[in-house]
């Protein structure tokens, strides 16, 4: 039952909380859903390299394959994310810093803004800026990520499926979309992310202050 390890402790713990806390179906109505933190959640293990594997459909990446993220942690326990990506029709590359700031010591949820100049209030505006939550992870094979930003009377939410491989094998891509259901979302938003003919990104070593 090697696959199922997934299925241990830290997921009933968390699909129990999910049960107590107020959520709503995720149909765009209402404020976002309420999700609590990831039990026993070690940021530590976060760090390393994670490739896009599926994520919602987003207009402002829809040219964008080979998505890849590289995760530190400095001294203040900020993460410092630099996310790489090729542009699927001109082929260029580009590369964006940012810092994930966590919203408490052992949080699963931080603010990420981008490594810029720009005052707070702009910054938190530009794309990829905003609040970020690790719903579930085991860290060694997937991370499930989610994101969601309250308007009037609506909210709009995003999700993505990141691995350590940029692909991950049917049998725990249906564990994760199982997963994705019990917290009231729904798998089929996910779209594949385009990962051929990737190519790994050059090492970069970068500072962020």
């Amino acid at each position: 039952m090697g696959d199922f390890r997934i299925q241990g402790t830290n997921r009933i713990h968390f699909i129990l909380l999910c049960t107590i806390f107020k959520a709503v179906i995720s149909t765009g109505l209402g404020k976002c859903p309420i999700y609590p933190q990831f039990p026993n959640y070690d940021i530590r293990r976060m760090t390393g390299t994670w490739y896009e594997v599926e994520r919602s459909f987003h207009l402002m990446e829809i040219a964008a394959s080979c998505t890849e993220l590289n995760v530190m942690l400095n001294e203040r326990g900020f993460l410092l994310i630099t996310v790489s990506t090729v542009n699927r029709w001109s082929g260029n590359r580009s590369t964006s810093n940012g810092i994930g700031i966590p919203s408490h010591n052992g949080s699963s949820s931080f603010r990420y803004k981008l490594n810029n100049r720009m005052p707070y209030i702009i910054g938190r505006m530009l794309p990829g800026a905003g609040h970020y939550n690790i719903l579930f992870t085991d860290y060694d094979r997937f991370a499930l990520v989610w994101s969601c930003t309250n308007f009037s009377v609506a909210h709009s939410d995003r999700m993505w499926v990141l691995g350590r491989q940029r692909d991950i094998e049917a049998g725990l891509r249906a564990q994760i979309y199982a997963i994705i259901q019990e917290l009231r979302l729904d798998p089929d938003r996910l779209i594949l992310s385009k990962n051929n003919n990737c190519t790994e990104f050059e090492d970069q070593t970068t500072e962020i202050n």
